[in-house]
């Protein structure tokens, strides 16, 4: 069967979906078919342009992409200019049908559907129900495991036999893949990832970490405001991307927010992965999806849960696989990429300025012979030029976000040459061992090594670059790592991130050390192919004992990449528990609006913004201790630790805001929690207690 779709039929029909998207209909489902409708037009054509000599599901999968992201750049745009509304949704729906039927005049949808019935592999079939079988049993019991209380790692909440069974399903999912012929098998791949990355938003019932409580309040101001005030510089890609999804699909903003970047990297990392190396090398397709799945023991605790650094981390993988076709074939159109890295920009500049240079570098010195005719030394000066800018790139930028009106205050150390000096030399990578004793001891060996492990497969592709003489073509990812290595060092030794609290504040560093393994990616996954192409050569045992070992690093990968608490690391981040919702409703209602600050820890921060939003604000400051790096939660932690007199704390916080009556509350697991309870007590003017966990303690003349 062939289904043709001309521009005319195009425009008939996206002029009927626009217009139920902007119809307010009376029946609940009738919303998102609009939309679900939407995605699918504009995806297929946008992808038949991208991808014209590929399959139909490459073409759809990243039609998709390119839509939400246009869709997500228009709204970010109208959001600086003046809002972001359904207004703006609506003129979104329409430039993206524009482009789409400007794309179908040229490249007609023509869709071949072939129902050939193609003979079964019979105990393929069998494996492939035991994985389904154990996927879901896997699935239920992370969902089963669904807790309000107050956890540092969803291992505390998770039965242990969990691992056992993902062990086994990894195996089986290997085997499939090992000896099937079916290209369908990716999708059993997609599934894993998805499994894998799916820990955090099916345990942590109210959820999980900080951060994402602020994003997703001011996603809901803008559902409700249209903006945002004052206007944050950064974040507003992420927002826009959710604001977009949201008005097509009608799905609730918080469960979309959770899912966002796990259901997106489990679907477009081993699709990046899939097709970047079988339209550009030439490839066994079984080999790439062993390849990517082993690609999952490298961990992945960016991707399991959503925050603009995760998002705009994984935007920064994509761009790197599919620039992969750029390198390849020079002809092709560099646009692509350019709205993924400017989408990155918007979502989080840590990750898009760094990619910025990279695709400017990238572009500039493939087309240094076809369109930049200039001399070899003026060419190759313009290039180490931008090289150096962008190894420059990252301190600069926080230096002046610094002298903006951002919370984020930086400045430079002032032995900053030294530091970064020292650092350099410090750099002596080394094989980490533990004794074994337990398994914890063979766990945390193979976690102290992925660092070296991903140096080494790098070093491998790398060598087998050089060997097959493609150097030139692959250079710029090399000179990409070396400018994220360099914003790494300077970052580390030059810049003081003096509004952070202590132990943030090597996070932006080791963020940036993350995205500098990313540009090594294609080298990482060039060594993993020919690591499975010497292994399929092998005899029978030896491809069993490969592939139950790399099941195993799997498992531990799967551990890792999660925040733990065992013999060897203990997680300090509790989350937000359902006490924690109560006492911040508690506290609102006795003090029956009557002004009033909380110092608390960031759970109960957390719980605040959930429960009450951006309500108080006094002298400037939140009425919960935001930011962590603030004078609030310095108060706070003052009193947490007893390092001063209750009462002059209490002086202090009601000085800085204004307030009277001051509430100070602290968990029962916080470290000597009944000794500072006991001597609270004797202080405070009066003192509750909520589910016996959540104690608080009331400071009023």
């Amino acid at each position: 069967m062939v289904i043709k779709v001309d521009a005319f039929r195009y425009f008939l029909g996206s002029v009927l979906i626009v217009l139920g998207l902007a119809i307010h209909w009376p029946l609940a489902f009738l919303a998102p078919l609009f939309g679900a409708l939407f995605l699918l037009l504009n995806g297929l054509a946008i992808g038949n342009w991208l991808f014209i000599k590929n399959s139909w599901t490459c073409k759809f999968i990243y039609g998709l992409l390119f839509t939400l992201v246009i869709g997500a750049l228009i709204g970010t745009t109208c959001f600086y200019l003046f809002y972001l509304n359904e207004a703006v949704f609506l003129l979104a729906a329409a430039v993206i049908s524009l482009i789409s039927l400007i794309i179908v005049r040229k490249h007609p949808l023509i869709i071949i559907a072939d129902f050939k019935i193609r003979k079964i592999d019979w105990r393929i079939f069998y494996l492939a129900l035991v994985y389904l079988a154990l996927w879901l049993f896997i699935f239920w019991l992370l969902y089963q495991s669904r807790t309000g209380a107050s956890i540092r790692s969803p291992w505390e909440a998770i039965p242990p036999d969990v691992f056992l069974f993902y062990f086994f399903a990894t195996f089986i999912l290997f085997a499939i893949v090992r000896f099937s012929r079916s290209q369908n098998n990716l999708w059993l791949v997609v599934f894993h990832y998805f499994l894998s990355f799916s820990a955090t938003w099916l345990v942590y019932a109210i959820g999980f970490d900080f951060d994402p409580f602020i994003h997703r309040l001011n996603l809901d101001l803008i559902i409700q405001n249209g903006t945002l005030l004052p206007k944050p510089f950064y974040y507003i890609g992420q927002y826009s991307l959710l604001f977009f999804i949201y008005s097509l699909l009608k799905i609730a903003p918080e469960i979309l927010d959770k899912l966002l970047v796990p259901l997106l990297a489990a679907v477009y990392l081993p699709a990046s992965l899939y097709f970047a190396f079988k339209d550009n090398f030439k490839t066994e397709l079984k080999i790439i999806s062993l390849a990517i799945l082993a690609f999952l023991g490298l961990t992945y605790a960016t991707f399991i849960s959503t925050t603009p650094q995760s998002l705009a981390n994984l935007l920064t993988l994509i761009t790197i696989l599919l620039s992969l076709y750029f390198v390849h074939h020079p002809k092709v159109s560099f646009w692509p990429l350019l709205l993924l890295v400017l989408m990155a920009l918007s979502v989080h500049p840590l990750a898009g300025i760094p990619l910025f240079f990279f695709l400017v570098m990238l572009v500039f010195y493939q087309w240094r012979q076809r369109k930049f005719k200039l001399p070899a030394i003026l060419h190759q000066s313009i290039f180490w030029e931008m090289a150096i800018l962008g190894a420059l790139a990252l301190p600069i930028a926080f230096l002046l976000n610094s002298l903006t009106m951002s919370q984020l205050k930086v400045s430079l150390q002032a032995d900053w040459l030294q530091n970064v000096l020292q650092s350099i030399f410090a750099l002596e990578p080394a094989v980490y061992f533990r004794p074994f004793i337990s398994l914890a001891d063979l766990i945390y060996t193979y976690a102290g090594n992925v660092v070296l492990l991903l140096l080494g497969l790098a070093a491998v592709g790398v060598v087998f670059i050089v060997k097959h003489r493609k150097l030139k073509i692959y250079f710029s990812y090399l000179v990409g790592f070396f400018i994220l290595f360099v914003n790494y060092l300077l970052l580390k030794g030059m810049i003081a991130f003096f509004s952070l609290s202590s132990y943030e504040q090597r996070t932006y560093p080791q963020r940036v050390l993350e995205i500098a393994f990313y540009v090594l990616t294609p080298f990482i996954f060039i060594a993993l192919y020919l690591f499975f192409c010497r292994v399929l050569k092998q005899g029978r045992w030896f491809n069993f004992l490969a592939l139950l070992f790399l099941s195993l690093a799997l498992t531990f990968s799967f551990y890792l990449s999660y925040p733990r608490v065992d013999k060897v690391v203990e997680d300090h981040g509790y989350s937000t528990s359902l006490t924690d919702l109560k006492t911040v409703n508690f506290i609102e209602t006795i003090q029956k609006n009557e002004p009033y600050v909380v110092l608390g820890a960031q759970p109960l921060s957390a719980a605040a913004l959930k429960e009450l939003g951006y309500r108080y604000y006094y002298n400037d400051y939140f009425f919960y201790p935001v930011p962590t790096g603030g004078p609030l939660y310095r108060l706070y932690e003052d009193l947490a630790y007893g390092r001063q007199n209750s009462k002059d704390t209490v002086a202090t916080a009601r000085f800085l805001t204004g307030i009277e009556t001051i509430y100070f509350v602290i968990n029962d697991y916080w470290f000597d929690a009944q000794k500072i309870i006991g001597a609270e007590k004797e202080t405070a003017n009066e003192w509750f207690a909520i589910d016996g966990k959540n104690f608080i303690f009331k400071y009023s003349d």
